[in-house]
């Protein structure tokens, strides 16, 4: 996996040999940066389940201000800050994210945010996709441009809160294929 855009493109993010681990693809990371677009400059973000920090080092590269990541695995959480200190230094961007080694279900935080970035493990998805979504969209700015992305699998079709609606749904079809959803304020 590598970032796909902005001033650290191509570094390619280092992972660990977790089997919990799915990272989101290059080809959709690219096409839900693409349809963000310039919402992402400036932004503050929360990267929920971030893994190894696909989506939140992708939206450093592309111009966010600064992010959360929230990782619950200290082997993954180690390969995330290494990342973000390559990503950080190949672009000159000054390193005002924290990563928080907590578990994403068990989250506390009063901080309000500009996007969220959502990629929980699929079985998670299928059994608690909901609640994870209507949790999360509660920390997302009350603003028209801010942006919740959930990744899930293509199967799979989540009932957004009363207040949120989905933007655009991205991914290809095929049976174990990775979708995202942009949400956004109704």
């Amino acid at each position: 996996m590598r970032i796909t855009g902005g001033l650290a493109r191509g570094i390619v993010l280092k992972s660990v040999a977790e089997t919990i681990l799915r990272p989101a693809t290059d080809y959709l990371r690219q096409a839900v940066f693409s349809a963000l677009g310039d919402v992402i400059v400036g932004a503050n973000f929360l990267d929920i389940f971030a893994g190894i920090g696909g989506y939140g080092l992708e939206a450093l590269s592309r111009g966010a201000r600064a992010g959360i990541f929230v990782e619950n695995s200290h082997k993954i959480a180690d390969a995330l800050q290494r990342n973000l200190e390559a990503v950080c230094k190949s672009s000159g961007i000054k390193n005002e994210s924290r990563i928080w080694n907590v578990d994403a279900l068990k989250l506390h935080t009063d901080e309000q945010f500009d996007l969220i970035f959502i990629d929980p493990p699929y079985d998670l998805v299928r059994m608690r996709g909901n609640e994870i979504l209507a949790q999360n969209a509660q920390r997302l700015r009350q603003e028209s441009n801010s942006r919740l992305i959930f990744e899930m699998p293509i199967d799979v079709h989540l009932t957004p809160p009363d207040n949120f609606r989905p933007l655009r749904r991205i991914g290809k079809t095929g049976k174990n294929s990775p979708a995202a959803v942009i949400y956004t304020m109704a």
